[in-house]
């Protein structure tokens, strides 16, 4: 991308960078704030504070650090991710919700929206029907994502004489995008996120021009170049795993049992993990469990919870019975000991 590294340039933390996670009161009205985050679950939590409730899973090994920041204008939001690592995120995407995202650093190799690569200069997330997210983001990269009420944007576009990009819409997900429009879209997301605007009526009309550069280029690119969107049988299998693995990471479980549970052939679980995730279905279970063991080493509400407080017993909670095995899986994912990890939580 012969822009990448310009675009990324500006797009900047919009308040103080903070050297641990910290998130506002959901209480507390924000207009704009930032954070660093050093796990997926810290991350998921920052996206809880939208309202956006997603399991986030990191699937490369290392470290995670990233940067996550937001801005509030009217009936849009305005949020980027910057991460070290590849990230896998699942959930419900909430009702009357549509997004615009793009991928800015050029980093793309790993990207995936519903289990399907994306090309350079594009734009994603569109479709104002769908119930659920899935998507990847790739080790290195920078995403930057508008969100906005479906029926406002609807309204807007059917006000404005367009009623036929409806149907278009409706019936993808994606968009290949001239280099010049992904530049300019990239660049007023960008300038937005570094510069929240607190007069409810500039905020009001800076949405009003998010509105039309996006229909703009949404009416002047060919046709040709929305991206068909439908999920198949077997990527739809994939989500609901990861939503399952999630949801009972606590149970032993065998590879059998969970094919029952899915309805699901072992041949299409273990073909479904390879193609997204290079790796088995009970390894990508076994992903999740680790996630859920870092989660609650690194939440003292959550420990409480569970009526947890040895590593131990935590690692034995989420079904590691192997106390050698478990630590060297732990660390091998995550670049730390389980006790590291305690350690610089309670720091």
């Amino acid at each position: 991308m012969h822009n990448a590294h310009k675009i990324t340039d500006l797009v900047k933390p919009n308040t103080t960078p903070t050297s641990s996670f910290a998130i506002p009161p959901f209480d507390a009205p924000c207009l704009s704030w930032s954070t660093s985050f050093n796990s997926a679950s810290e991350l998921a939590a920052a996206m809880l504070r939208l309202g956006k409730e997603f399991d986030i899973l990191q699937l490369s090994s290392g470290p995670l650090q990233g940067h996550f920041s937001v801005v509030h204008l009217d009936d849009l939001s305005l949020f980027s991710i910057q991460t070290n690592q590849l990230l896998l995120f699942n959930g419900d995407r909430g009702k009357d919700c549509t997004s615009f995202s793009l991928e800015i650093s050029g980093n793309y190799t790993d990207h995936r929206i519903h289990s399907e690569t994306i090309s350079p200069y594009s734009l994603h997330g569109f479709k104002p029907d769908l119930s659920e997210s899935h998507f990847q983001l790739t080790a290195g990269s920078t995403s930057v994502f508008a969100v906005t009420s479906s029926k406002k944007f609807n309204t807007f576009v059917e006000r404005c004489g367009h009623d036929s990009l409806l149907e278009i819409l409706h019936n993808s997900n994606s968009l290949q995008l001239h280099p010049d429009s992904f530049a300019a879209i990239s660049k007023h997301f960008s300038w937005q996120l570094n510069n929240p605007l607190s007069s409810m009526e500039l905020r009001t009309r800076h949405t009003e021009q998010l509105y039309s550069l996006l229909l703009d280029t949404l009416t002047k690119t060919q046709h040709n170049n929305f991206k068909t969107f439908e999920i198949a049988p077997r990527q739809q299998i994939i989500q609901e795993l990861v939503k399952w693995g999630f949801r009972n990471s606590s149970t032993p479980i065998k590879l059998d049992d969970v094919s029952s549970i899915l309805y699901s052939s072992r041949r299409t679980l273990i073909q479904g993990c390879k193609e997204n995730f290079q790796m088995g279905p009970m390894e990508l279970l076994r992903s999740i469990r680790l996630e859920q063991v870092n989660w609650a080493l690194r939440s003292n509400e959550t420990r409480k919870s569970l009526d947890l407080n040895k590593i131990g017993e935590i690692a034995n909670h989420f079904g590691f019975t192997s106390r050698g095995h478990f630590s060297a899986a732990y660390q091998n994912h995550f670049g730390e000991t389980p006790r590291q990890t305690l350690k610089n939580a309670n720091l």
